[in-house]
């Protein structure tokens, strides 16, 4: 299953990037002492806004400590906020954006959470391939709420009325194009096996590069893979979409939402990278399912554990030590972890997954065991966990989405579009230090 595309994969980051980038903040820690209260803001929907609240009224029982939510729609959030950094009085905790919390680390205005760890944050908690989504230059900036992964969603009942044996955990690369073709056949012109996930850097090129021993970005922010290895991916897909066998380009302007314009939610696809069962289930009648993102040659899933949303502490906190509390508690205490349930993703931990099981819907049971069993083979893997997108990541996601929709266009040639990528994926890194 994965986070939610806002929350995980495609950000809607780049303005907010962008207005911290420019207030030419300084570190300043708060000083003050420790009071009675605090304020947190976060953004989501109605389930989530109620689930913290719950938990949050759990946290004043158990802490005597009142707490102030404050909340929103995603949109704006981060410009809110860089007003609050800039004017010196931002809230006391805050939910983060995973993709961002490089660039304000680099601003100096989170407070580096490792003095808090392990005696008030029990991060060892959590998964260990998660733990370190809000980490930056070895600095804990952030804990992670969730966990997720890169799965393909795919339209059992399409399958099944094509009479072609559904994805297998096993399944390659290879068998991805074998597979996407038949289904194209089967399910008559017009409709095809796949989603073109040319373009798709978290939920389909990062796994494909962890499986060959790299990955999107290093660990100093510079890109983690050479423009064979892009050239390469590109025609993976080019020969794909030559056959048949993934959609044409037109059909991914409706690909960003979980919407029953969605392909795969009109019947246009069979299989999509980037959503999960939880945002696309409830859109149709038919019966939808998961599979790991195909393996390497070397069995490997190359899945890069997401840590969801992160929770964060500012640098001019009021509070920081109750604010330290409040995220264990989403981590630790079972009646919290009750209270807020799927509403951040996937259990991070499996002391939450054990906790949640018995009282999740038959849906919500398929993406946490998936889950597990996907954690469980990351962990077989062996692989080092993904660095965390660095600054400018927005921007270089950007250049992939143009250079590979170039190359599906028949604008640019394969090369071309190498070039181009590397060319202004290089300049966003580069210049957002």
């Amino acid at each position: 299953m994965s986070i939610s595309r806002r929350g995980l994969f495609g950000l809607a980051g780049g303005l907010a990037a962008a207005s911290v980038a420019g207030c030419g903040f300084a570190p300043t820690n708060s000083g003050g002492a420790a009071n009675n209260s605090l304020t947190f803001r976060w953004w989501g929907g109605e389930a989530r806004n109620k689930a913290y609240q719950s938990a949050l009224q759990i946290f004043t029982q158990k802490n005597g400590t009142k707490v102030d939510p404050q909340f929103s729609g995603y949109d704006g959030y981060f410009n809110k906020l860089n007003t609050e950094f800039a004017g010196g009085n931002p809230p006391d905790l805050f939910q983060m954006d995973t993709a961002l919390v490089s660039t304000y680390a680099a601003k100096g205005v989170l407070t580096d959470l490792g003095s808090f760890i392990p005696n008030t944050i029990h991060l060892d908690t959590l998964y260990s391939a998660v733990r370190g989504a809000g980490v930056v230059d070895g600095k804990t900036y952030g804990v992670p709420s969730g966990s997720g992964y890169a799965p393909v969603l795919y339209d059992k009942t399409v399958f099944e009325q094509a009479k072609i044996p559904v994805p297998a955990d096993t399944w390659t690369w290879d068998d991805f194009g074998r597979i996407a073709g038949e289904m194209s056949k089967a399910m008559g012109q017009g409709k095809y096996g796949a989603l073109d996930a040319s373009k798709d850097d978290s939920g389909a090129l990062q796994p494909w590069l962890r499986q060959r021993g790299k990955d999107l970005y290093t660990g100093d922010g510079k890109l983690g893979f050479t423009k064979d290895d892009l050239a390469e991916w590109f025609a993976l897909w080019d020969k794909l979409r030559k056959a048949g066998a993934i959609c044409p380009p037109e059909m991914l302007s409706n690909t960003d939402s979980a919407t029953g314009n969605h392909p795969l939610i009109s019947g246009q696809i069979a299989m999509t990278t980037g959503w999960g069962l939880a945002q696309m289930a409830p859109l149709t009648q038919h019966a939808l399912d998961i599979v790991v993102v195909p393996r390497g040659s070397n069995g490997k899933t190359g899945q890069a554990l997401s840590g969801g949303v992160l929770l964060c502490i500012p640098a001019k906190s009021k509070n920081p030590e109750a604010a330290a509390k409040v995220i264990d508690l989403f981590i630790s205490d079972v009646d919290a972890i009750k209270a807020m349930g799927m509403s951040r993703g996937i259990p991070p931990s499996g002391k939450a997954l054990e906790t949640l099981t018995p009282t999740l819907t038959a849906s919500d049971k398929r993406d946490v065991t998936y889950a597990q069993y996907v954690a469980d083979e990351v962990a077989k893997d062996g692989l080092p966990n993904a660095p965390t997108a660095p600054p400018g990541y927005n921007d270089a996601k950007t250049a992939l989405d143009s250079a590979a929709k170039q190359v599906a266009f028949g604008k640019m040639s394969i090369p071309d579009a190498v070039a181009q990528y590397f060319r202004d994926a290089e300049a966003a890194l580069q210049g957002a230090k």
